[in-house]
């Protein structure tokens, strides 16, 4: 298999990625808009914003991964054809850049985990409990998102590795 059908591969993985996000924020979504309209206690009441919210953030992360990926794949190839070794080149720098940010991201989102058993701890008050709920909600969400992404971008870093000359 050569570089070109790993990097489409990837780019696959990521739209699959981005449908899965947007089903996610659909069903929040839904979630959300059932608080709002049967909710019958405070804190039941509350959760619609935090909801709505984690929502949006999925559907436009799903919207963005999936547009961003079937735009990459056909410049993904004539680059690959106009220039295989610079394609290569590239790509290794790309990826190994991005590659970096998972730790980061995973420390960052750790602590926001944090954060929201916080506020569900120390808070009474439904709207900051809600808060707390949403923010765990989408430290779990992010970390089955970067799980996957952070799976494959290593296995397409370690195939550019592999097949390139130098």
């Amino acid at each position: 298999m050569d570089i070109i059908s790993h990097t489409l591969n990837w780019c696959k993985g990521e739209i699959f990625e981005g449908k899965m996000s947007l089903i996610f924020g659909v069903c929040i979504l839904l979630i959300s808009m059932a608080y709002f309209k049967w909710a019958s206690t405070p804190g039941a009441r509350a959760m619609f914003i935090p909801l709505l919210t984690i929502a949006l953030l999925a559907i436009g992360a799903g919207i963005y991964l999936v547009n961003t990926n079937q735009k990459r794949m056909p410049r993904y190839e004539i680059q690959f054809k106009e220039n295989p070794q610079q394609f290569i080149k590239s790509e290794k720098k790309r990826t190994a850049a991005f590659i970096k940010w998972y730790p980061i991201t995973q420390k960052l989102f750790f602590t926001i985990m944090i954060l929201g058993m916080l506020c569900m701890l120390l808070s009474n008050a439904p709207n900051i409990r809600a808060i707390g709920i949403a923010l765990m909600l989408l430290s779990v969400y992010v970390f089955v998102l970067d799980h996957f992404s952070e799976e494959r971008a290593t296995f397409y870093y370690s195939k550019i590795v592999e097949l390139s000359p130098n």
